[in-house]
Protein backbone atom coordinates (compact mmCIF):
# COMPACT_ATOMS: atom_id res chain seq x y z
CA UNK A 1 0.00 0.00 0.00
CA UNK A 2 1.66 3.23 -0.99
CA UNK A 3 -0.75 6.00 -0.28
CA UNK A 4 -2.18 4.81 3.61
CA UNK A 5 -4.52 7.33 3.56
CA UNK A 6 -6.96 6.37 0.35
CA UNK A 7 -9.98 5.99 0.97
CA UNK A 8 -11.99 2.20 0.66
CA UNK A 9 -14.04 4.18 -1.71
CA UNK A 10 -11.58 5.57 -3.45
CA UNK A 11 -9.85 1.96 -3.96
CA UNK A 12 -13.55 0.80 -4.61
CA UNK A 13 -13.27 2.97 -7.46
CA UNK A 14 -10.19 2.23 -8.75
CA UNK A 15 -10.89 -1.76 -9.31
CA UNK A 16 -14.01 -0.68 -10.71
CA UNK A 17 -12.23 1.18 -13.20
CA UNK A 18 -9.31 -1.22 -14.17
CA UNK A 19 -11.35 -4.75 -13.94
CA UNK A 20 -14.91 -3.55 -14.96
CA UNK A 21 -16.50 -5.30 -11.71
CA UNK A 22 -18.18 -3.74 -8.87
CA UNK A 23 -16.52 -3.94 -5.54
CA UNK A 24 -18.22 -2.45 -2.44
CA UNK A 25 -15.93 -0.11 -0.03
CA UNK A 26 -17.21 -2.18 2.77
CA UNK A 27 -15.79 -5.47 1.07
CA UNK A 28 -12.28 -3.52 0.34
CA UNK A 29 -12.13 -2.33 4.47
CA UNK A 30 -13.41 -6.00 5.32
CA UNK A 31 -10.13 -7.81 3.50
CA UNK A 32 -8.23 -4.98 4.64
CA UNK A 33 -8.60 -5.71 8.15
CA UNK A 34 -8.94 -9.44 7.83
CA UNK A 35 -5.18 -8.70 6.53
CA UNK A 36 -4.43 -6.91 9.94
CA UNK A 37 -4.69 -3.38 8.78
CA UNK A 38 -7.20 -1.10 10.02
CA UNK A 39 -8.06 2.70 9.32
CA UNK A 40 -6.86 4.60 12.58
CA UNK A 41 -6.32 8.41 13.27
CA UNK A 42 -2.71 9.21 12.05
CA UNK A 43 0.23 10.82 14.71
CA UNK A 44 0.45 14.34 14.52
CA UNK A 45 3.78 15.92 14.46
CA UNK A 46 6.08 18.89 13.84
CA UNK A 47 8.82 18.23 11.31
CA UNK A 48 11.62 17.64 13.22
CA UNK A 49 15.18 18.02 11.62
CA UNK A 50 18.13 16.35 12.51
CA UNK A 51 19.50 19.64 15.10
CA UNK A 52 16.38 19.29 16.62
CA UNK A 53 16.79 15.46 17.46
CA UNK A 54 20.42 16.22 18.40
CA UNK A 55 19.42 19.32 20.68
CA UNK A 56 16.47 17.65 21.95
CA UNK A 57 18.98 14.43 23.02
CA UNK A 58 21.74 17.11 24.70
CA UNK A 59 18.37 18.30 26.74
CA UNK A 60 17.69 14.88 28.02
CA UNK A 61 21.03 14.09 28.83
CA UNK A 62 21.96 16.88 30.91
CA UNK A 63 19.06 16.54 33.34
CA UNK A 64 19.63 12.28 33.25
CA UNK A 65 20.71 12.20 36.86
CA UNK A 66 17.55 14.75 38.36
CA UNK A 67 15.70 13.87 41.55
CA UNK A 68 15.15 16.64 43.50
CA UNK A 69 15.67 19.03 40.88
CA UNK A 70 12.28 18.03 39.21
CA UNK A 71 10.37 19.64 41.92
CA UNK A 72 11.12 23.26 41.15
CA UNK A 73 10.36 22.29 37.13
CA UNK A 74 6.67 23.27 35.62
CA UNK A 75 5.57 21.43 32.18
CA UNK A 76 3.37 23.55 29.86
CA UNK A 77 1.99 22.74 26.56
CA UNK A 78 -0.24 24.90 24.31
CA UNK A 79 -3.20 23.77 21.65
CA UNK A 80 -4.56 25.04 18.94
CA UNK A 81 -7.68 24.74 17.56
CA UNK A 82 -7.86 25.87 13.87
CA UNK A 83 -10.93 27.33 12.90
CA UNK A 84 -10.15 27.19 8.99
CA UNK A 85 -8.45 23.98 8.16
CA UNK A 86 -9.95 20.33 7.74
CA UNK A 87 -11.45 18.74 10.61
CA UNK A 88 -8.87 15.72 11.12
CA UNK A 89 -11.11 13.07 10.29
CA UNK A 90 -8.41 11.55 7.93
CA UNK A 91 -7.56 8.33 8.91
CA UNK A 92 -4.74 5.93 7.51
CA UNK A 93 -4.28 2.36 7.03
CA UNK A 94 -2.25 0.47 9.19
CA UNK A 95 -0.65 -2.47 11.31
CA UNK A 96 -0.18 -2.67 15.31
CA UNK A 97 2.82 -0.66 15.83
CA UNK A 98 3.62 1.21 12.70
CA UNK A 99 1.97 4.36 14.72
CA UNK A 100 5.53 5.79 14.59
CA UNK A 101 5.73 5.33 10.85
CA UNK A 102 6.41 8.37 8.63
CA UNK A 103 3.99 6.85 6.30
CA UNK A 104 1.62 6.85 8.88
CA UNK A 105 2.08 10.26 10.87
CA UNK A 106 0.47 13.54 9.38
CA UNK A 107 2.96 16.46 9.34
CA UNK A 108 0.58 19.43 10.85
CA UNK A 109 1.19 23.45 8.91
CA UNK A 110 2.21 25.57 12.16
CA UNK A 111 1.91 28.88 10.04
CA UNK A 112 -0.58 31.76 10.37
CA UNK A 113 -4.76 31.12 10.55
CA UNK A 114 -7.66 31.80 12.73
CA UNK A 115 -8.15 30.24 15.59
CA UNK A 116 -7.93 29.13 19.61
CA UNK A 117 -4.65 28.74 21.80
CA UNK A 118 -5.46 26.45 24.87
CA UNK A 119 -2.54 26.61 27.96
CA UNK A 120 -2.05 24.60 30.46
CA UNK A 121 0.99 23.66 32.78
CA UNK A 122 1.93 20.95 35.25
CA UNK A 123 4.47 20.64 38.20
CA UNK A 124 5.12 19.04 41.23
Amino acid sequence: MTDRSVTSRTVAQHIESVTHHSVSARTIRRRLQQSGLSARHPLLGLLMTQNHRRLQRQWCDERRMWVAEWNEVVFTDESRICLQHHDGRIRVWRYRGERMMNSCVMHRHTGPAPGIMVWGGIGY
